[in-house]
């Protein structure tokens, strides 16, 4: 008889975020470029953000800061936005500077979420979620969101910090402080995310990690290995090479 493992949960890919639904495993300490936004949806999970723990329904947590879940039997969603996008800045306002925060979920937001069951709807409720929680989104440096715009356009094997200077119009030490200052990531750390976004998207069943390493715009495999286990500590066939997580690629973002 063929072995075969329970489908734990759905990977959903977008352009600029993507979002893991269901019962996920735990993890140790990573830190995401993205900002997680993370919802139980039936019941408590325990997050660690900076050394420090607790059980909470819903949280945010800024990009760039080290976190570790252990969700339990809680079915999930985890959501990460793009430092960029319009979804986290809607949220970012509200942590005033914090590296962290609880968030409100009622019961009916909880199961609409739980209940999704495409990328259509799972962006609707979450959009609704997201216009009852969060405030105006935080205005983004119009020179930065080029940058951003640019970088995934391109996706350049190399950063090229004085290019991307003289496209901004400023100095190169202007553009890394700026780049950080509205973004919470540094520029390679925002570039290497794109490249693990597209590891994830080229993902193909049989694929080896030289091979997706390649596609991917890095360097070599253990390039890539190591920029996975410190960004989610797992490599991305943990997710999409073991059938445990269906993929749904999403063409447009909410």
């Amino acid at each position: 008889m063929t072995d075969i493992s329970p489908v734990r949960g759905t990977l959903y890919l977008w352009h600029d975020r993507w979002m893991l639904l269901g019962h996920l495993p735990a993890n140790r300490v990573h830190r995401h470029v993205s900002a997680s936004q993370l919802l139980g949806l039936d019941g408590t999970f325990e997050l660690e953000v900076n050394g420090s723990r607790h059980l909470t329904r819903a949280a945010l947590v800024a990009p760039d800061v080290p976190q570790a879940l252990n969700p339990g039997q809680t079915t999930m969603l985890v959501a990460q936005l793009d430092p960029d996008s319009d979804a986290w800045r809607r949220l970012a306002g509200s942590l005033a500077g914090r590296a962290s925060m609880d968030l409100p979920l009622a019961e009916e937001q909880a199961w609409a979420l739980a209940h999704s069951a495409d990328c259509r709807s799972l962006s609707a409720n979450l959009a609704q979620y997201l216009a009852a929680t969060g405030g105006p989104p935080l205005p983004l440096d119009a020179r930065i969101a080029d940058i951003c715009h640019h970088l995934r356009a391109t996706l350049p094997e190399r950063l090229d910090a004085a290019a991307l200077a003289e496209r901004a119009g400023i100095s190169a030490s202007r553009l890394t402080h700026l780049f950080r200052e509205q973004t919470g990531v540094t520029l390679r750390r925002f570039l290497l995310y794109l490249k693990i976004t597209r590891a994830m998207a080229r993902w193909q069943p049989g694929m080896t990690l030289s091979t997706l390493a390649a596609e991917a715009g890095f360097y070599d495999q253990p390039h890539l290995v190591r920029t996975a286990r410190d960004m989610f500590d797992a490599l991305p066939s943990a997710y999409i090479g073991t059938g445990e997580f269906r993929i749904c690629h999403c063409a447009k973002a909410y």
